[in-house]
């Protein structure tokens, strides 16, 4: 009886309670996300981003300051942010895909270059010439469907129906098929070439590299300043890299791909490292007293005093895994893993004080004391 009054209860109080405003409530909705839009597309540049995610940042913070001023209510910042990630913004080679079924509904998603645009069964599909997948499927933003994968790889019955024209590869049919192998070495060694036709091979750009997994501030790295170089201009020779002096320490480098949108960041992947030795409780232990021992401090830089800070005074800790006594810096990674040992220690004791108070009680059961 009593949980059918609370059933009931519960369905009087989830009617009674008002909806949750949604974007698109309001007739100006629209208008507000169109003219959001607008102002982040002459505010970030999708064709000279240096990836994705910056690109989608970029919009978040234009998002972000119109709903602050109240051109755009909060509920809509969604809207303007999921048009910049579902875009080939940031995204070289990549292209819009509206895909039609036969009853008429339209689907759009981003292709990478490689991947061709088909259409579903008894549909159609178009590539977009907008960037985003919010503009798409209108009718003026479809080109003609992309032929990419027959132009790549035709059907051959010699080497001579493979040629493509593209001096940097060496061509052959394999089992009817076109194979295209990259001959030519870039300056780091490795092959560089994109097989297929050569005016389908995209010019070397300036992309950012991976840089510090924790931005400590700028090092030298023994590499030339850049000058006038800027991501996503164009650059010759490729694989020439130069210093932005970037506080997390990433570089420009001339490239037809990017290297971080493209997962080539494998900074904490064990083939990254060596000499790896993983700790034992002896070091733990080392490093939870020292955690224990830092001195932590509210404190104000001379060059931003209006501004109070926590941390603690590397003066006061030094030496310590925890400082990168070249730049007079917290090393914020070893800090962080430093706390990481102190929990574990931490954990272990705990562990062992709850092993002996079950102990305990078992042998004061035995005894009969309750």
């Amino acid at each position: 009886m009593r949980l059918g009054i609370l059933i009931v209860s519960s369905l009087v109080l989830a009617a009674a309670r008002p909806s949750f405003p949604t974007c698109g409530d309001q007739a100006t909705d629209a208008q507000a996300v169109a003219d959001t839009r607008a102002a982040a597309a002459s505010e970030c540049d999708c064709a000279a981003a240096a990836s994705h995610a910056s690109y989608v940042a970029c919009v978040v913070r234009v998002a972000n300051t119109a709903a602050r001023r109240g051109t755009l209510r909060p509920q809509c910042r969604t809207a303007v942010v999921r048009c910049a990630a579902r875009s080939t913004c940031g995204r070289p080679g990549d292209v819009t895909c509206c895909r039609t079924r036969a009853d008429g509904g339209k689907r759009c998603s981003v292709r990478s270059g490689g991947q061709p645009c088909s259409a579903p069964p008894g549909g159609s599909a178009c590539a977009g010439t907008a960037s985003s997948c919010c503009d798409a499927c209108a009718a003026a933003s479809c080109a003609a469907p992309a032929t990419t994968t027959t132009t790549l790889r035709p059907r051959c019955g010699s080497d001579l129906d493979c040629d493509d024209g593209n001096g940097c590869s060496v061509d052959r049919c394999i089992d009817g098929t076109c194979q295209h192998e990259c001959v030519c070495v870039g300056p780091g060694g490795s092959a560089s070439c994109c097989p297929g036709p050569a005016a389908q091979c995209p010019s070397p750009r300036w992309f950012y590299t991976c840089g510090d997994p924790v931005c400590g501030g700028h090092r030298d790295q023994g590499v030339p300043p850049c000058s006038s170089e800027t991501p996503g201009a164009a650059c010759s020779p490729e694989g020439v890299r130069c210093d932005p002096q970037d506080d997390c320490d990433r570089l420009l480098v001339c490239a037809t791909t990017d290297p971080v949108q493209r997962g080539r960041c494998p900074i904490s992947r064990r083939d990254a490292k060596d000499h790896i030795r993983y700790l034992d409780d002896g070091d733990l232990k080392r490093l939870h007293d020292e955690v224990m021992r830092l001195r932590l401090a509210t404190f104000r830089y001379r060059q931003n005093a209006s501004r109070t800070q926590l941390g603690f005074i590397i003066d006061d800790a030094e030496p310590s895994p925890s400082i990168d006594p070249a730049r007079d810096m917290v090393d914020l990674y070893a800090y962080t893993s430093m706390a990481v040992a102190a929990l574990q220690t931490q954990a272990h004791e705990i562990e062992a004080l709850r092993n002996e108070v079950r102990s305990l009680r078992r042998e004061l059961e035995g005894r009969g004391v309750r």
